[in-house]
């Protein structure tokens, strides 16, 4: 649904009647999973994954964890989302779950204010390593845990 999504993007009315189908099947959860693949945020993590493969079965597993638990790893921010709001549920997921990447992103016009609180996202996000998608029509960020060399 996610490709679909993308492929829509010139007609405005059946990519919003798609994600309309999408909501009242699967709720806010799906919306999200077709938007991480739309918005091709499904291939970078997949990229980032690779880089620290141990095993297939742990991608697998990793890859079903971020889609069944998709807003525990991954922020969607909207056009009208405040910056103090942006901080404070990066601050809030990061906290209560500790993901091993965390992925903020937004697409226009939100994709603005996640360049506004880059900045202060980076402050919060001190353990981690940041790699970004940007481009005029979105900002996504991905936030990858740097390993812990005190233990």
């Amino acid at each position: 649904m996610g490709l679909t999504l993308r492929k829509l993007e010139v007609n405005i009315n059946k990519k919003h009647n798609l994600r309309e189908k999408i909501f009242s099947k699967y709720g806010t959860a799906g919306l999200h999973i077709a938007q991480f693949v739309e918005n091709g945020i499904l291939n970078r993590y997949i990229g980032i994954l690779i880089g620290d493969i141990t095993s297939i079965d742990d991608f697998k597993n990793k890859i079903e964890i971020v889609l069944k638990s998709i807003d525990k790893h991954v922020l969607f921010v909207k056009g009208n989302d405040s910056p103090r709001f942006i901080l404070r549920s990066t601050m809030s997921i990061v906290a209560a779950n500790s993901p091993s990447i965390f992925i903020i992103s937004g697409i226009f016009p939100a994709s603005k204010i996640v360049r506004n609180c880059e900045s202060g996202l980076n402050e919060i996000m001190k353990n981690y390593e940041l790699e970004k998608i940007s481009d005029g029509k979105k900002e996504i960020l991905f936030y990858k845990l740097q390993p812990s060399f005190d233990d």
